[in-house]
């Protein structure tokens, strides 16, 4: 469409159907009333072409036209629906449509032609379409660009093999302010809309388009922009993603910092997008929860005497139901360390409790040898009954419609077997390792919160805390993650049992299928214990297993981003 912009603004393919519609006008002796040019318009129904609606939209109030050229029916209808009640529309308005390039005559053997051109139209826009996301996908797996570059590249024509074919080169010009935004963004002290006025002081700009020369990119065009896989070598075809063959121009470490960022104050209870604070979204009002409201602390700025003041303040003082003062962000960041100091848990049991993880792990790893050989035997089992189906077929001793069937139950087997070789241990190991991740947090977790940059704490805050409930004076409360909260009681029922001088090498002989059998533990229902989830304090209040610490499946820990 942009070819030959050089010499006519609208391109050659708008300029050459203008001269073959005026040449028509002319033959026919019409005076051109108006024109419509719609260009570079991909939509596959009239309803989506804002331009054509508004040529219908004129000529239901100008009733003394007449006559609509158009270049060729392929250009205005895509599809044969819109043709007829095009047609009926224009009829009823006493107008006629008109063909620059096709020529169908009068009467109904015309009317046919155009019905019958119409279909054909159709057809080929179909097979097109389809045809073009064949070859766009096809282009996407080798690591090519669909469309128009992003901003911080170009389309370029490069040669390859002695041919001239398209490419996509680093925009050197803005590709480095590209680069500063993700950076400044992926430190959290960025708004969008400060980002956005930032970057227009830096000189980002978008690329000129048509004659409005080059503009700042918008917020949203922004956002949309640092939430680009592109910027990292990837590309994405409807909902695939692929390597890209462009060159980078941030690293993939950058790239996940800034989703990070993004993430948080998309999460629930962070509407604000434009003021970020690590502990937005955790902090409550103590006053309120006493007096039976829920009440969020939010995180807002105030400018005055010169500078920004930035604070915590309770939504229901806002409402006047509440007289918790205005809380500085300073005293609120030290609130929340000083309460990590309650949060530690006693170091005889954490080392009891990796003693126990270790030998829990060793003894796992001769299960998962037994299953892996169990795994082995049962895939070869499967691949012999299936050559012996493979003869039966071949000798016509069986029908082919129960093999058939035995080929596909054996397919199933087979692939369940996969499954269980390939998933040996794995979640085994990935339950411990979550629980080694809680257990180094809480071993010194205020100084670990301590040394945590920004957004370390705020990992930390989520993977500890639900809630905290603030007064004046500090956190006076606080809600518990699950994982935290059940290493807390396993940590209290440690030290009963330790208070009560239980013989290690008692505990030790109970076993899981043991207390299964012959406990009915809290919270069990129906007659026996089989549907309780074994939580790590059952290991002191009934017995001990190093299997209650990391049971396949069963473990319920997470710590995201830690």
């Amino acid at each position: 469409m942009d070819t030959g912009a050089d010499v006519d603004a609208e391109g050659n393919s708008i300029a050459t159907q203008r001269e073959a519609n005026n040449a028509k006008a002319a033959r026919m002796g019409a005076l051109i009333e108006k024109e419509f040019v719609e260009p570079g318009a991909s939509a596959q129904t009239i309803d989506k072409r804002p331009v054509f609606n508004q040529l219908l939209a004129y000529l239901g109030e100008h009733p003394d036209v007449s006559l609509v050229i158009i270049y060729m029916r392929s250009r205005a209808f895509r599809n044969l629906g819109d043709a007829v009640i095009t047609k009926r529309r224009l009829e009823a308005m006493g107008v006629k449509l008109v063909s620059a390039k096709e020529d169908f005559g009068e009467g109904i053997m015309a009317d046919a032609m155009e019905a019958v051109t119409d279909i054909i139209n159709e057809v080929q826009v179909r097979m097109s379409g389809e045809d073009i996301k064949v070859k766009m996908r096809h282009k996407a797996q080798m690591g090519g660009t669909n469309g128009r570059a992003p901003i911080g590249y170009r389309n370029v024509r490069i040669e390859h093999d002695g041919r001239q074919v398209n490419g996509i080169a680093v925009d050197e010009e803005r590709a480095p302010l590209i680069k500063q935004a993700f950076e400044m963004y992926a430190t959290g002290d960025y708004s969008i809309d400060r980002l956005q006025e930032t970057m227009a002081d830096l000189g980002l700009r978008a690329r000129p388009q048509g004659r409005g020369g080059a503009k700042e990119l918008s917020r949203s065009h922004l956002h949309r922009m640092l939430s680009d896989p592109y910027y990292i070598g990837i590309v994405r075809y409807k909902g695939e993603i692929f390597p890209g063959r462009h060159q980078p121009i941030i690293p993939a470490d950058l790239f996940e910092r800034v989703q990070k960022v993004i993430e948080d104050r998309s999460a629930r209870g962070q509407r604000d997008r434009v003021l970020y604070h690590y502990l937005k979204g955790l902090l409550y009002c103590e006053r309120c929860r006493v007096n039976g409201r829920i009440s969020r602390l939010v995180y807002t700025e105030a400018k005055g005497n010169g500078g920004n003041y930035a604070y915590y303040l309770c939504l229901a003082r806002q409402r006047g139901e509440c007289n918790l003062p205005h809380l500085p962000v300073l005293d609120v960041e030290w609130y929340v360390l000083d309460h990590y100091a309650k949060l530690g848990l006693p170091p005889e049991f954490l080392d009891y409790i990796r003693e126990a993880i270790d030998v829990a792990m060793a003894d796992a790893q001769a299960r998962v040898r037994d299953l892996y050989t169990a795994y082995c035997k049962k895939l070869d089992k499967l691949a012999q009954q299936e050559e012996r189906l493979i003869d039966l077929a071949s000798d016509g001793e069986l029908a082919a419609d129960k093999i058939r069937a035995r080929l596909r139950k054996i397919q199933v087997e087979r692939t369940r077997a996969q499954q269980g070789l390939d998933d040996t241990g794995d979640q085994l190991e990935l339950g411990a390792r979550k629980l080694q991740q809680y257990l180094d947090l809480l071993d010194d977790p205020q100084s670990l919160y301590l040394r945590a940059p920004e957004d370390g704490r705020r990992d930390l805050n989520t993977a500890s805390f639900s809630k905290l409930w603030l007064d004046d004076g500090g956190v006076v409360t606080d809600e518990l993650t699950p994982a935290i909260h059940e290493l807390r009681d396993a940590a209290h029922a440690f030290t009963r049992w330790q208070d009560a001088d239980t013989e290690a090498s008692d505990v030790e002989a109970l076993h899981v299928s043991d207390v299964l059998k012959n406990q009915k533990l809290p919270g069990d229902s129906g007659e026996s214990g089989l549907n309780h989830r074994f939580r790590l304090a059952d290991m002191f209040r009934v017995g001990s297993s190093k299997n209650v610490l990391v049971p396949p499946v069963r473990l319920e820990l997470t710590l995201d981003g830690f």
